[in-house]
């Protein structure tokens, strides 16, 4: 929302008008056969919990021997409570490398870990400031890189990020905690930074074109707006780690803040005409969307569909299959999704 005009109307037409990636099964399937990493690839620096410098890297997944002069980003992040997790966790390294085979670039990134003492609301919110800064600076890299050096050869009108749990998180609030009347009173933006932040590549911007959900929650569905960016998800209904609908949210055995999942999402989206395709793992607890096997491919599948719509182009499956199939919905077959959502978030 705080682009210039002219950003907003270049971006606008890559969504509306561009075919550059539609046409061919390169984006809807996996067409190569291996993957390239280059590790450990500086993309900022800022302070930590402790008030010490923290070099921040990612690992970047490209398709190997691909000649395509660009391609669309997508950056990860992993899970942990914001007190763990690596970039090398196995679900990231599993979505990066699947969708490099598709052709994509792909990333998952290291942030600032670290609520501190006491785990609270306020301590909270900081943590999830501090790590949605980083992943705004990795979104600035890539546009960056296309501008200089081109290493990557990223194609900057489509970036889109997310992640699983705590890295979902961060995409969430980096696509709607965008407005400074949003920004919690915990948050001191003279020291934590502004809606930016100061983690580094200042001068692009941190636009993106989806959120890619996997078990992620909002502090406020409030902040999702007419006019924000997409979003996709795939979460537990029996998520007793991050609520599906609107819950206390605990960090171990301390109670953080209510806070809402993407049952609750699902609806306010639904409601204000936000693009969301979902997939709810029925029965299932807050691994399910990431969970190896069946998940898995149901999970890709459904951000696949997501990402290549975004794209301009038509997925070759059929992405309502993967809210209303059998296997992911037994409540009742023929039932619009929203009054099932309703039904089982109280709405």
């Amino acid at each position: 929302k705080f682009l210039l005009t002219s950003d907003i109307c270049h971006l606008a037409s890559y969504i509306l008008f561009s075919q550059t990636y539609c046409g061919t099964p390169r984006y809807d399937t996996e067409t190569f056969t291996a993957v390239t990493t280059t590790t450990d690839v500086t993309y900022g620096q800022n302070l930590d919990i402790n008030n010490t410098m923290q070099t921040l890297t990612m690992d970047i997944y490209q398709p190997t021997g691909d000649v395509a002069v660009t391609r669309p980003v997508l950056i990860f992040a992993h899970g942990g409570s914001f007190i763990a997790g690596s970039k090398t966790n196995a679900e990231q390294v599993t979505l990066c490398t699947r969708f490099a085979k598709r052709g994509y670039v792909t990333a998952t990134i290291d942030y600032r870990l670290g609520i501190g003492f006491p785990i609270n609301q306020a301590n909270a919110q900081k943590a999830v400031w501090r790590a949605t800064q980083d992943m705004k600076a990795a979104v600035r890299f890539f546009r960056m890189d296309a501008a200089t050096t081109n290493t990557y050869r990223a194609d900057p009108n489509f970036i889109f990020v997310g992640g699983y749990s705590a890295g979902a998180f961060m995409a969430i609030h980096h696509a709607y905690l965008d407005q400074p009347s949003e920004i919690p009173a915990a948050i001191d933006t003279t020291t934590l930074g502004g809606l930016e932040g100061n983690s580094g590549n200042p001068g692009y911007y941190s636009a993106i074109n989806g959120v890619i959900n996997l078990a992620g929650a909002v502090g406020d569905t409030l902040w999702i707006q007419s006019g924000d960016e997409p979003m996709v998800t795939a979460q537990g209904d029996n998520d007793a780690t991050v609520p599906y609908c609107t819950a206390m949210i605990y960090v171990s055995t301390f109670p953080i803040m209510v806070v809402s999942g993407g049952g609750s999402m699902r609806i306010r989206c639904f409601n204000i005409g936000i693009y969301n395709p979902m997939y709810t793992y029925y029965g299932q607890d807050h691994s399910a969307d990431i969970s190896p096997t069946d998940n898995m491919d149901s999970t890709i599948a459904l951000v696949s569909d997501f990402v290549y719509t975004r794209l301009g182009c038509t997925p070759s499956g059929n992405p309502a299959n993967y809210i209303n199939n059998q296997s992911c919905n037994p409540l009742a077959t023929g039932i619009s999704n929203e009054f099932v959502w309703n039904e089982y978030c109280d709405w």
